[in-house]
């Protein structure tokens, strides 16, 4: 796996193996066990947002490719690590780094957005919808 950091949201991952090997039932199987954890992750993002402080990030393809890296860590790794810091690296700090992590309320604070960019401050959220019209 790598990860491409240095743009919002920019965080990318990719999955290393031989997938030719695998069964169709497996394949069907681990089809199911991601769309189930997709919709947990959705969710998730869906009720953190509406009850919380903060929006989503205002570009939505930048918030599809972080719940895609929340969702591929929780079908790998058995939790949400941000998908904007190395995985390993996030498993030792333990929950700290797992969706919402400790840090994203003092990112928000600083820059107007988490790191990840998924979620941002409603000013944030207001301001760049004022730059789109314009």
């Amino acid at each position: 796996m790598y990860f491409e950091l240095g743009t919002p949201g920019g965080a990318t991952l990719e999955i290393v193996g031989d997938e030719a090997d695998e069964t169709d039932e497996a394949s069907e199987e681990r089809g199911k066990r991601r769309e189930k954890a997709l919709g947990r992750v959705r969710k998730f993002v869906e009720t953190y947002v509406a009850k919380g402080k903060y929006g989503l990030y205002p570009e939505a393809e930048v918030v599809e490719n972080v719940i895609q890296g929340l969702t591929d860590n929780l079908v790998e790794h058995g939790r949400m690590y941000c998908p904007c810091a190395p995985v390993e690296e996030s498993k030792t700090k333990g929950s700290a780094m797992v969706c919402p992590c400790v840090p994203h309320h003092a990112d928000i604070a600083r820059q107007g957005y988490c790191d990840c960019a998924l979620f941002a401050s409603r000013d944030f959220v207001a301001q760049e919808a004022l730059k789109k019209r314009r």
